[in-house]
């Protein structure tokens, strides 16, 4: 199977700046995590088997909370229904449109775990991506290193559902 796990410490820097996760604890007997929010993909067939891939997650992880963001357009193809889901909503330009009331509401959680069911980078998911979190789980990309500190990386010939089951089994 040609899908890798990069998982890197994060460093700071600049000693001044205060508050900053910035390493990855591994023990035997890891905390569990109990809020986590995940995007799904912005692109259609992306989105179809992520949601395909995690159509049984929330009923085998009961003890955590699961938010989605998920574009709107989208939801008669989301099967998942426990948990919170966020719409968003996208103008002509593809740009989320009510991306500062998802933001006001998903800051009322403190999430342990992000995410990025996205294969590629998403510029309009920034701003869900820069939340405080203890982990942030996403493919590799171009700004991967700067977005996650747990990285999947598939091949060009691996399919997406292989790499969703990867993350899939992190959390």
């Amino acid at each position: 199977m040609a899908i890798s796990l990069n998982i890197k410490k994060l460093f700071n820097p600049s000693p001044k700046k205060v508050g900053n996760k910035n390493n990855i604890s591994i023990s035997s007997n890891p905390s569990k995590p109990k809020n986590i929010l995940i995007l799904f993909p912005l692109k259609e067939n992306f989105f179809r088997a992520a949601s395909y891939a995690y159509r049984n997650l929330p009923y085998s992880k009961r003890q955590i909370s699961f938010h989605y963001i998920i574009n709107d357009d989208f939801t008669d193809f989301f099967s998942l229904r426990r948990g919170t889901i966020h719409k968003f909503f996208l103008n002509t330009k593809n740009k989320i449109i009510n991306k500062d009331i998802l933001i006001e509401k998903l800051n009322k959680y403190d999430f342990d775990v992000i995410i990025d069911l996205n294969i590629s980078y998403e510029s309009e998911l920034i701003d869900f991506l820069n939340k405080e979190s203890n982990y942030k789980i996403g493919f590799q990309h171009k700004y991967s290193d700067e977005l996650y500190n747990v990285q999947v990386s598939i091949s060009k010939s691996s399919i997406a559902e292989k790499g969703f089951q990867k993350i899939l089994e992190l959390i």
